[in-house]
């Protein structure tokens, strides 16, 4: 049979659909990319925002004409898990749903659903699998590093859906990075959905900055890892990063709010304070280093002052990127009892100042370094701009011309312009780590 995974949501997710398929393909599954080459489509959702959802029951509604042919339609991820049996109301054009755990029995729901049933599986998240992994990149890969998340932000369904933070020994994940190394891997991105808090839960010593420490030692060029909590950001994790020669200069750390009031509500354990004192933290230890985060704008209860509040420390830290978001209700959460206050245009025009802030900082930010040379680590190729795509060790996009292949290669660009999102440059060398 032919499987084709599609994916929604943040690393994490497109990492489970990696393990998807790796489970697909050792029960001999041939993996394909369109849903039209397809015998069973599996949709690995999101359930963090309202819109998400909303995007997985459009495409569903699309898959119908082929579930007419008789390919199969399986739903599974964070949304299965928590809508469970409500799932196959949302979604009447599908054949299986499974949870954000037991993936191993995906092969079992596919032949019972082939049998004619519409089997269901929503376990607790509680443990961490071992899981085969079909790796999308040659270059570069993801590893979980934990799994889950023990905070409870009032707006965040993750704790629901993901379980409580459930970090891996570092033994296992030191292997399989010590095989992507043999492998010649160049990049690998440690994940988590509060990645420093990793170890926490171990009660055996084990933290963050003891990983990063460890993987610094492993002849891996560029290791990145996301996403932070400012709650947990430690002295001795910015040290390790400032120290290891491998660890990338680019700190991903959500504030999702400049206002104390608004912070308090969220429950996120930190203040406005705080979190400026992190910061400069980190730039007086780590020269160079990329702070990106996350916004949410129209909290429950969220005032124009609370939101100008957002606006000025957005202004004053100058993140190199602000991903931004409008508050929507998640079941389950304690913010979806309380009043959806801030009506939703006002919550789109401050999503639309936010990301005007945002371009503004960007191009300031990007421009400062024309006439640099900065190491880019080649992704990809766009043939309608006849440029190839990369990331410098911060995490800021390059585009550049090229005639040769260079995807999964390192470069070195002289940068020469500078876009709200992205330098241009023109290459001055090309070297192989």
């Amino acid at each position: 049979m032919r499987a084709c995974v599609l994916t929604w949501g943040c690393q994490l997710n497109v990492h489970r659909s990696e393990e998807i398929e790796g489970v697909l393909e050792q029960a001999g599954f041939r993996i394909v990319d369109r849903p039209e080459d397809a015998d069973v489509v599996i949709l690995n959702t999101c359930m963090v925002r309202k819109r998400a959802e909303d995007k997985v029951v459009g495409r569903v509604g699309e898959l119908a004409r082929l579930r007419r042919k008789g390919v199969l339609i399986g739903v599974g991820g964070c949304m299965a898990q928590g809508r469970k049996e409500e799932l196959f109301e949302m979604c009447p054009g599908i054949d299986f749903a499974f949870g954000t755990s037991d993936i191993s029995l995906l092969p079992e729901l596919i032949e019972r659903a082939r049998r004619g049933e519409r089997p269901a599986h929503f376990p607790a998240p509680l443990t961490l699998e071992s899981l085969p992994v079909r790796r999308r990149s040659r270059f570069s890969a993801y590893v979980t590093v934990a799994e889950g998340c023990s905070c409870a932000c009032a707006y965040c369904i993750v704790p629901f859906v993901r379980g409580p933070l459930r970090s891996r020994p570092v033994s296992d994940i030191l292997d399989e990075l010590r095989g992507l190394a043999a492998a010649g891997y160049k990049e690998v991105t440690l994940l988590g959905q509060n990645v420093d808090a990793y170890g926490m839960d171990l009660k055996d010593g084990t933290d963050f900055s003891l990983l990063l420490r460890e993987v610094s030692k492993l002849p891996i060029p560029r290791v990145r890892f996301t996403s932070s909590h400012p709650a947990y950001m430690r002295e001795e994790t910015i040290a390790a990063i400032a120290q290891g020669k491998n660890i990338c200069e680019h700190v991903h750390m959500a504030v999702q709010s400049g206002s104390d009031r608004i912070l308090a509500a969220m429950g996120r354990g930190y203040t406005r304070e705080d979190f400026l004192k992190l910061v400069e933290r980190l730039r007086a230890e780590i020269p160079g280093v990329n702070i990106t985060t996350d916004v949410i704008v129209g909290f429950p209860g969220e005032t124009e002052e609370d939101f100008q509040e957002t606006l000025s420390l957005i202004e004053e830290v100058k993140f190199g990127t602000v991903y931004v978001a409008a508050y929507s209700p998640r079941p389950y959460t304690r913010a979806a009892r309380l009043p959806d206050s801030v009506p939703p245009e006002e919550k789109a025009r401050r999503l639309k100042e936010v990301l005007k802030l945002t371009r503004k900082n960007g191009l300031e930010l990007n421009r400062r370094r024309i006439g640099e040379v900065v190491e880019v680590l080649v992704e990809g190729y766009l043939p309608e701009k006849g440029m190839y795509y990369g990331k410098t060790r911060d995490f800021r996009t390059v585009l550049f011309p090229g005639e040769e292949e260079l995807v999964g290669q390192f470069v070195e660009v002289l940068v020469e312009a500078a876009s709200p999102g992205a330098m241009e440059g023109s290459v001055v060398k090309e070297h192989v780590a």
